[in-house]
């Protein structure tokens, strides 16, 4: 009961704040509190708080039984913004957010995550344009989906199974570099970096036929890609982009035990069409191919290649003023945090439509599904499929206050069957900040 009660305080507090601070926006203007400007740096401040209800909190399949949990997340956090991002195309950005999520009935695997992004654009108009991002993450949080690929019966799994919390750092970095040589044409030089790096201890544990409970850990994977290409306007609203790339994925063991799994490089082109199609469809379209070649050690392990063609779309569409829907598919190859040394060949669906409601801009409605495919180049054959999907109403007091109800709901579908789970989710929140 006291759990309840301090979790309960927390929530009330933050939300007491932020209905403060909505009653005195007539005598304090919000800016000066959540829009600061010193110099010539922006300080936004902000603030989420959600209750949730989850019904799978182990991810455990129907026939092990499901265990539900009330969660409640508080997010606060900090940005500092040079320049103006909506008025200015030239800005600099830095945030950092601690998400910290409590559990009520099983405050085992309470925890805190934390991330840090920076964002930078600058464009000098008829010369250069220069973006790039970078997302760090540190997060300690349970396995899910394939990360899960070598569990055994959860059902009669040991709370080693069930309940270890394995602490993570990701990575994302992203940047490119585009010169313009004439009203048509361009040259560019793009970078990019993702890595997940786990905590070197056993990450779940396997049993054999003999009841014997061993130690198993994930693969620490990094890919690092380079790409130089140029464009063409080819139309008015339709620059065509081709292209070159090659990158190298970096494996690293976590446990000893585990051995050790084969770099590979991968290497390849595409080309490209980025605009808009029509009045209201606009996007970036590309098709191309891949080719990854796997090291070979010195006892003969590892060494070989896959090929595969590689296609994405991302693209826009504008039914009405209040009613637009986005669209993205990728078809790609990867390695896998849990078998680096096969290739994978993924797929991946997004669907996101928005509606705005009535005629004040306050209140909107939105739905999204995600799918993915994950086909590994392997004997077995194994495959893995997530869908997710949500539904959700978000209503904006104002610009720095609102609310959200939102619908969560979550598959995973593994050959392996030991390992699915379904999950579904139902979240209240209120957001405070720019």
């Amino acid at each position: 009961m006291d759990y309840f009660k301090q979790r309960g305080n927390v929530g009330l507090a933050a939300v007491a704040l932020a209905l403060s601070q909505a009653v005195s926006v007539q005598a304090i203007d919000p800016q000066e509190l959540l829009a600061p400007i010193v110099g010539p740096v922006v300080i936004l401040p902000h603030v989420s708080l959600s209750e949730s209800y989850d019904d799978n909190v182990f991810l455990l399949s129907d026939e092990q039984g499901k265990i539900d949990d009330l969660v409640t997340t508080l997010s606060p956090g900090i940005g500092l913004q040079f320049g103006e991002n909506i008025l200015d195309s030239n800005y600099i950005g830095l945030d950092y957010t601690l998400s910290q999520q409590w559990y009520a009935e099983n405050s085992e695997i309470n925890s805190d995550n934390h991330a840090l992004t920076f964002g930078i654009n600058y464009q000098k108009e008829g010369k250069f344009t220069f973006t790039g991002g970078d997302m760090i993450r540190l997060d300690n949080t349970l396995l899910q989906g394939r990360e899960r690929t070598f569990f055994t019966d959860l059902a009669k799994g040991s709370p080693e199974s069930k309940a270890i919390l394995i602490e993570r750092k990701s990575f994302n970095d992203q940047y490119r570099f585009e010169y313009t040589i004439s009203p048509k044409t361009s040259v560019y030089v793009a970078t990019s970096y993702n890595a997940s790096d786990y905590s070197e201890e056993p990450h779940y544990f396997y049993q054999d036929v003999f009841g014997t409970r061993i130690p198993y850990s994930l693969f620490d994977v990094a890919n690092w890609n380079n790409t130089v290409g140029f464009g063409w306007q080819a139309f008015t609203k339709i620059k065509l982009y081709g292209s070159f790339f090659y990158g190298i994925s970096m494996v690293e063991t976590n446990l000893e035990r585990m051995g050790e799994r084969p770099d590979s490089d991968f290497f390849g082109g595409h080309i490209s069409a980025v605009g808009d199609f029509s009045e209201k469809l606009k996007g970036r379209v590309e098709v191309g191919y891949q080719t990854r070649q796997f090291d070979r050690f010195s006892n003969g392990l590892g060494g070989g290649s896959h090929g595969l063609p590689i296609f994405s779309a991302e693209v826009d569409y504008g039914f009405t003023e209040k009613r637009t829907a986005s669209l993205t598919y990728r078809h790609s190859g990867n390695v896998s945090i849990e078998s680096p040394d096969s290739a994978i060949t993924q797929d991946f669906i997004i669907v996101q439509v928005s509606q705005q409601i009535g005629t004040t801009g306050k209140l909107s409605a939105s739905f999204g599904a995600t799918y993915e495919l994950d086909t590994y180049e392997t004997r077995d054959a194994r495959e893995y499929q997530y869908l997710r999907m949500n539904a959700g109403v978000t209503y904006s007091f104002n610009q720095w206050l609102k609310s959200s109800l939102r619908y969560d709901f979550e598959i995973f579908d593994s050959s392996n069957g030991n390992i699915d789970y379904n999950v579904n989710r139902v979240m209240l929140g209120l957001s405070v900040g720019y």
